[in-house]
């Protein structure tokens, strides 16, 4: 039970995470398109700037706060103090100014900056904290699983309930603005509570008196990365994967849009997505257990990129309306998330045991770095997809269908297939974790 409690209690912080998210992924080009009216390039370049900032901020962020000390802990304070106004602002968020032009996109560009940064100021600790909840390879995937379960939680919500609430809320205030902003209360409700429960289950490891922490956040990320050749390893699986996961979560909306005639409505194909990625994270987490994270990696990368090669010849496969290679490729992200989470914090003590430095500022900064990076960059390039389509033209965007489920089999495919070889080439196995522990706590000992 009490290991149970430790696994739901850090879980639950990114449910409510989660529901800031997912919803962003999903839905946030679509809200600047057919909500406040921007062309799609802008909008996929509005969502670049929050996530290049996001790329700058993080490590920052991830510096503070493993320097905090309190009786809450180094990471846990973030949590219960940042919570409430990050619900406050992502309700902002989907506030449409009332000006044109230049001035509504400069608004609308401060907007996201307040909740990128407040986004960081309570995810960035909650992510970090994995490192301090157990030191043992194996406990961590399963602190990853139950992280990852809830997360996808987190978008069973979203994909579940956004649809129909801004569908009931527009019809109650004649205005699909107002209900958006109506959706996101209730949502940034749910999560802030998650994120106290969170607070409120969890509890941190010291460190061992004798480690020595960096001091300097874009040196010491540069050390990690110049050094840790695990991590370097793992930058180029989230360079790509990230591009990845960012090609399918903004495209998917309007990929259901298109397939309007043939297709279930928005949130019954993205309830179902959302399921598959949900009750196979613990089915992943089990047989990561078995086989190691790397033979699960790559046995997932093949079953996505199979699904992509049936996708691309015989497009869209639906039963009830259900299409069932997106279902798949939901099923196979659930995988890709739980071993990703898992390995971060095991490059940590590999770069402590080379450098005799601990930086987990310096892993997670670089690997986060890469990550907003990657994916901003593909924002820009799905907002430019979608702008050459015609997302605003409905006649035009339906009849060039083709093209967004072309971009959905391929895309993601070619870029998840790109991370087998860095996954290969990673060095650092449960085995070799453990044996990188064992000589910590002997250097440790000797130095006591």
């Amino acid at each position: 039970m009490d290991k149970f409690k430790k696994l739901f209690g850090y879980g639950i912080g990114d449910f409510g995470l989660n529901i800031y998210w997912k919803t962003l992924s999903l839905y946030l080009v679509y809200w600047y398109t057919t909500v406040v009216g921007l062309d799609p390039a802008i909008a996929g370049i509005l969502f670049f700037i929050g996530m290049t900032w996001d790329a700058l901020s993080d490590p920052i962020m991830a510096s503070i706060s493993e320097r905090v000390n309190t009786r809450f802990g180094t990471y846990r304070p973030f949590l219960l103090y940042g919570c409430a106004v990050l619900g406050a602002a992502f309700i902002l968020l989907f506030w449409v100014p009332p000006f044109e032009g230049i001035s509504l996109i400069a608004i609308l560009i401060v907007i996201c900056l307040i909740f990128r940064t407040t986004y960081t100021l309570v995810a960035i600790p909650y992510a970090t904290m994995a490192s301090r909840l157990s030191y043992d390879s194996i406990e961590r995937a399963d602190f990853s699983g139950a992280r990852m379960f809830c997360a996808f939680l987190g978008l069973l919500m979203v994909s579940m309930f956004l649809p129909p609430l801004v569908e009931k809320f527009t019809i109650m205030a004649g205005s699909e603005a107002i209900a958006f902003q109506y959706a996101a209360a209730i949502g940034s409700v749910a999560a802030t509570l998650a994120i106290l429960l969170c607070f409120a289950l969890t509890k941190e490891i010291p460190l061992p008196e004798k480690t020595i922490q960096h001091k300097k956040v874009w040196s010491g990320m540069l050390q990690n990365v110049k050094s840790n050749r695990p991590l370097q390893m793992l930058l180029i699986v989230v360079l790509f994967n990230s591009a990845a996961s960012t090609c399918l979560g903004l495209s998917l909306v309007f990929y259901i849009d298109s397939q309007q005639e043939s297709l279930a409505s928005k949130e019954v194909v993205l309830t179902v997505y959302a399921i598959a990625t949900l009750i196979l994270v613990p089915f992943w987490t089990y047989i990561i257990h078995l086989l190691g994270r790397k033979k699960v990696w790559i046995l997932v990368t093949i079953i996505h990129v199979l699904t992509a090669v049936h996708f691309f010849i015989f497009s869209t496969t639906a039963i009830y309306g259900i299409p069932i290679q997106i279902t798949l490729f939901g099923a196979c992200s659930g995988a890709y998330a739980v071993i990703f989470w898992a390995f971060i914090p095991d490059c940590v003590e590999f770069g402590q045991m080379q450098s005799g430095y601990r930086s987990e500022a310096g892993v997670f900064g670089s690997v986060l770095v890469t990550q907003k990076l990657s994916g901003g960059i593909m924002g820009v390039f799905v907002g430019l997809m979608l702008s050459h389509i015609g997302i605003s033209d409905n006649v035009n965007f339906v009849a060039n269908s083709e093209k967004i489920t072309l971009f959905l089999a391929i895309c993601p495919a070619f870029f998840l297939a790109l991370t087998v070889i860095p996954i290969l080439c990673l060095p650092l196995g449960r085995h070799e974790h453990s044996k990188i522990i064992r000589q910590l706590e002997n250097r440790d000992t000797s130095h006591g």
